[in-house]
């Protein structure tokens, strides 16, 4: 099984035309199963308000199908609440899948393997993929993972690349700030980006963080970039 860096980002740069966050997912999706071939994958958003992990898209058998009926607090979930938290991916097999997935993740036929890939975006989990291994488990190396590591990383600049989409709860020059912080501007960057003073941006940002229910600003970020998905 070789993955190379090459591979995963000319696969992935033949999406960059794509305008729509489903038609990027299912590019997501597809990259990832020519990658690594698995019998079932399925992409869920993760949003740290409540720690829920909400599915989105699978493609199983060449076929996409829509998740939407799934959503799930990671917390129960410690084969996927590691992965979040650690940002890196993490391929299960044999006694832990049987101990650590709960009874509805458990297949009529018990899974061989199972991979969970995190898409990362300015070090916050955004979302994560589920690859399922049914017919056998295959031996995925570390240097794999690491290159699946990069896939979650490029994945989740494709998702937020176009970062127009705007917090519902937010006014338009909090949206605007909240942007930036993903793009990772600092405070005193955007005194001179916004022509606003230090204090003023400040005031945004604390307003902002009210909004969203967020406990400091990398938290806001994430619900920001949750919110996108």
């Amino acid at each position: 099984m070789q993955i190379t860096s090459w591979s995963i980002k000319e696969q992935l740069k033949r999406g960059s035309h794509l305008q729509t966050q489903e038609e990027q997912i299912c590019h997501i999706l597809l990259t990832l199963e020519q990658l690594l071939y698995s019998e079932k994958l399925s992409f869920f958003r993760y949003s740290p308000v409540g720690y829920v992990g909400e599915g989105i898209a699978e493609l199983e058998k060449g076929q996409l199908h829509s998740l939407t009926h799934i959503r799930d607090d990671i917390r129960s979930l410690p084969v996927i609440k590691k992965v979040v938290d650690n940002q890196r991916p993490v391929y299960y097999t044999g006694q832990e899948i049987i101990t650590l997935i709960s009874s509805r993740y458990q297949r009529e036929v018990p899974l061989k393997g199972l991979l969970v890939v995190p898409i990362v975006v300015n070090f916050m989990t955004i979302a994560y993929i589920c690859s399922e291994f049914i017919e056998s488990a295959y031996e995925i190396e570390q240097s794999i993972l690491e290159q699946l590591t990069l896939f979650g990383n490029l994945a989740g600049e494709m998702l937020v690349q176009s970062q127009t989409a705007s917090h519902p709860k937010l006014s338009p020059r909090e949206n605007e700030i909240m942007r930036a912080l993903t793009n990772g501007y600092s405070t005193k960057e955007l005194t001179n980006i916004l022509c606003l003073s230090e204090s003023t941006i400040k005031q945004y940002i604390k307003s902002a963080l009210i909004k969203l229910g967020a406990k400091n600003r990398a938290h806001a970020v994430s619900i920001f970039l949750a919110q996108k998905l």
